[in-house]
């Protein structure tokens, strides 16, 4: 075990100063990677924000401006290291994120006042990808009806899972990964039908994630899978990625949000947690 020198104030501060204007570890981290080996696995399920992302309508577009570099840092605080910052201007419901009740039920619950139960839990992900975009689309052909739900959870039960009381429930439409970033990502893509999202719902879904956009149909100005979860007292995460996963698994999933004070939603870094690999 390597022996650290105890360094007095003086000193350490020299170490710092100097290390300032050295170059960085290079390796990172510096001792290996083999640090982030863990037991289980992790499936990330967020997209990136940037500038010019596509953005629902209804919500402010993503600015990030550079707040100050390294050098303009040292320039401005007369400092021995620099630092690089950011400021990000971005609706609460930016890219991969979670919407507070509140968002659709004026008399709902605002973000800080939810139970953190929503966002994390035990989870399945559907197969519902038989669902395709169209307009016009007389036949409802874009919409994950309840027909379409018990079909792919027939694909679950042969995979030995249901969907139990208290699950989030993720739908794979095999849409965002193909339209994402391009403009059609926010302006084409199908949806959960009102009796597709209450047939989850009354299973005592809490929590309903797409790989979509949105969670209702673009063609759908009544938003109903919105208003099924005003109905019912539950939450909806968008714009997830790497769906296709998950199929027909059940994993751990996580969703936090920002403790927002009255958020109305926020981004978040989903993820899905396999204990097994």
């Amino acid at each position: 075990m390597q022996t650290i020198k105890r360094m007095t104030l003086p000193e350490a501060s020299a170490a710092a100063k100097r290390a300032a204007f050295e170059p960085g570890a290079g390796k990172y981290p510096l001792l290996g990677t083999q640090l982030f080996n863990r037991p289980a696995k992790v499936v990330d399920l967020s997209r990136p924000i940037f500038e010019g992302m596509p953005q629902w309508y209804g919500h402010q577009k993503t600015f990030i401006p550079t707040n100050q570099d390294h050098a303009k840092f040292r320039e401005i605080y007369k400092t021995d290291p620099g630092f690089a910052a950011r400021n990000l201007f971005m609706s609460e419901h930016c890219g991969t994120h979670v919407d507070a009740i509140y968002e659709y039920d004026s008399d709902g619950p605002r973000l800080d006042r939810m139970a953190l139960e929503f966002f994390w839990g035990s989870a399945v992900c559907l197969d519902v990808s038989e669902v395709r975009y169209q307009n016009p689309d007389p036949e409802g052909k874009g919409y994950a009806t309840r027909e379409v739900m018990m079909r792919a959870e027939d694909r679950l039960a042969k995979q030995g899972e249901t969907i139990k009381p208290g699950d989030i429930v993720l739908l794979w439409f095999d849409v965002g990964d193909h339209l994402f970033p391009t403009q059609k990502f926010a302006d084409e893509y199908p949806g959960v039908s009102w009796d597709g999202a209450e047939y989850l719902a009354q299973k005592g879904v809490v929590n309903i994630g797409t790989d979509c956009m949105g969670l209702d149909n673009t063609l759908d100005v009544q938003f109903s899978s919105h208003m099924v979860c005003k109905k019912y007292g539950i939450v909806n995460t968008e714009s997830l990625t790497n769906l296709d996963k998950l199929l027909n698994k059940r994993f751990l999933f996580f969703g936090l949000p920002l403790n927002l004070k009255d958020g109305t939603g926020s981004p978040i870094r989903a993820f899905a947690y396999l204990p097994n690999g």
